[in-house]
């Protein structure tokens, strides 16, 4: 196991993507704190890692009020004893449609909770990484963000914004002992695609050269892996796990 001894936090991780991150960071070893706005849904994606003899606990938390992400952290420290890993996963459901039909509020949760709570939580333990020296910073952004979705502008921002914190803060921290980096799945599995309508869904798969959508648990094993001591020499680097979609 490649993150035995290892503490996480995992954003939206109550369900989706997100669980499935949670999932193969505690097969890893990792205990893991499944922080989520829905606290239902944290204590069931906890109490399976648990089922599976994993360790997790679950957490409500608005990823946008530091106030409530600090509390997190906090928590995290107090019940497992350290914190060595971030995974900023959190994100809004987003709005299917044309921009010139879209809205402000629309606009608003994209980029709230899908970049400033991504800032956010990463303020919250950067100061304790750069303390011990240590840590795993890992944002998932999207192919969205590296080419662009049709009816998903705003996501697009906010996933292309993702890519541009990665590289900068890196840069920062290079000599420091963590380690930013990103992934960027395409088409997953999750329950956000519902939201889409068919000809989308249907287009979608058609740009996928692999043919099909991603399993929630094949995109945390790329995070495991940043996550991990295997990764050390890896820096401000953005992987894409999506099937070949963004292949150059």
């Amino acid at each position: 196991m490649i993150l035995q001894g290892k503490v996480a936090i995992v954003t939206g991780a109550g369900q989706g993507g997100g669980q499935g991150i949670a999932n193969v960071l505690a097969r890893e070893g990792a205990k893991v704190t499944i922080a989520d706005l829905n606290l239902d849904r944290a204590k069931t994606a906890a109490d399976l890692i648990k089922s599976r003899n994993g360790e997790a606990m679950a957490y409500r938390v608005n990823v946008m009020k530091m106030s409530e992400v600090n509390a997190m952290v906090e928590a995290t420290l107090r019940a497992y004893g350290g914190l060595h890993i971030l995974v900023n996963n959190a994100v809004a459901p987003s709005i299917n449609v044309p921009f010139a039909q879209s809205k402000e509020e629309d606009w608003d949760q994209d980029l709230g909770v899908g970049l400033k709570g991504y800032l956010i939580c990463t303020r919250a333990v950067i100061n304790h990484f750069l303390h011990q020296n240590y840590g795993r910073i890992i944002g998932i952004s999207s192919s969205a963000g590296k080419m662009g979705s049709p009816n998903l502008a705003a996501y697009s921002a906010a996933k292309g914004a993702i890519i541009g914190f990665t590289k900068a803060l890196a840069r920062e921290l290079a000599k420091t002992g963590v380690t930013v980096n990103s992934v960027a799945p395409g088409a997953v599995n999750t329950p956000m695609q519902d939201r889409l309508s068919e000809e989308f869904k249907a287009h979608m798969r058609s740009t996928i050269p692999m043919g099909r959508y991603a399993e929630p648990e094949e995109i945390g094993e790329m995070v495991a892996f940043l996550a991990s001591d295997r990764a050390g020499y890896i820096m401000g680097q953005v992987y894409s796990v999506d099937g070949g979609r963004t292949m150059q």
